[in-house]
């Protein structure tokens, strides 16, 4: 597959200084219409129910999606893909995780407000992290909805989420635990999804989001710090929205050994699985830089955008 993305694509000075205000740019027609095809249909063979109660939300998902596939290494590896991500950040890239998820219409609730705490949770908190978030089907905010909706960071950035919430939650549940002081599931799962959804906040954010139409080969690139929901796939002729994300942390990022392990606190004490292991196998030590992790060993050369 050569042209993976659009030809006459490119961003403007306007979206760069945009994106590096507001935290988010929507990508039109980035993407060819037969590289989108080939993301659908392995995604579609490869997605499943969710094991993580903490992403029930979601009718499928499955993450570590695309390891070694060629068509995302030649995208990697595209010269115009690497000079795009370079102009919009004014970082050295490394390429770290994909996934896909899907939404039922009128069954899944999606994601409530929140930020990437499982995504990023393995490097420190002050290391840069970004996404792009490509939807595999046409998508109408005065129709049928079921995109996004995501606030400018230059309105309310989530960065206190993973200074403060984050690590003040799991902190609190280990010593609960570890004191025996009862905690259910749900009152864990309030823990993490409150500080952004209880009544107040959820008016803010609702009142600075922003829900955009994407078409087929449309993306949305968004770093750490945005704040964002899913929106319910209503009534239509669609039945079910997928989707495909690409993460991706600044080549100087490094691992937190404590922030990564302890994601797996409420997944011990109330015995499930988690999505993923990424956060646990990347890096061994507190420290280490993410671009010398033994799993990126043997295509750290497309995975590092520099």
């Amino acid at each position: 597959m050569k042209d993976l993305i659009s030809s006459c694509f490119c961003v403007s000075a306007d979206e760069i200084n945009k994106f590096r205000k507001e935290g988010f740019l929507h990508l039109k027609s980035i993407f060819s219409e037969p590289f989108v095809s080939y993301i659908y249909t392995r995604i579609e063979e490869d997605i499943a129910a969710p094991v993580d109660k903490y992403q029930s939300g979601s009718s499928r998902i499955k993450f570590d999606l695309f390891d070694g596939d060629p068509h995302i290494e030649s995208l990697l590896n595209s010269e115009k893909f690497r000079k795009i991500m370079k102009d919009l950040t004014d970082r050295n890239l490394i390429y770290t995780q994909a996934l896909g998820f899907e939404l039922k219409k009128r069954e899944s609730k999606g994601f409530p407000w929140h930020v990437g705490t499982q995504s990023f949770g393995y490097q420190r908190a002050e290391d840069y992290g970004c996404t792009i978030w490509t939807p595999l089907v046409s998508i109408k905010s005065n129709g049928q909805r079921g995109g996004m909706a995501y606030v400018p960071k230059n309105a309310v950035s989530g960065e206190f989420m993973y200074d403060y919430i984050d690590p003040a939650v799991f902190n609190a549940t280990s010593d609960r635990i570890k004191n025996s002081d009862d905690i259910s599931l749900e009152e864990f799962v309030h823990l993490r999804d409150g500080p952004l959804n209880d009544p107040a906040m959820k008016k803010i954010l609702d009142y600075y989001a922003v829900e955009d139409d994407f078409e087929v080969g449309d993306a949305l690139i968004f770093d750490k710090h945005v704040i964002h929901r899913s929106v319910v796939l209503e009534e239509g002729s669609i039945d079910s929205r997928k989707a495909f994300v690409m993460r991706f942390v600044g080549s100087e990022s490094k691992y937190d050994k404590k922030r990564a392990h302890d994601l797996e606190i409420p997944r011990k004490h109330f015995n499930y699985a988690g999505p993923t292991s990424l956060h646990l196998d990347v890096c061994k030590n507190d420290g280490d830089l993410i671009a010398d992790s033994p799993i990126f060993s043997n295509d750290i050369e497309s995975r590092f955008l520099k």
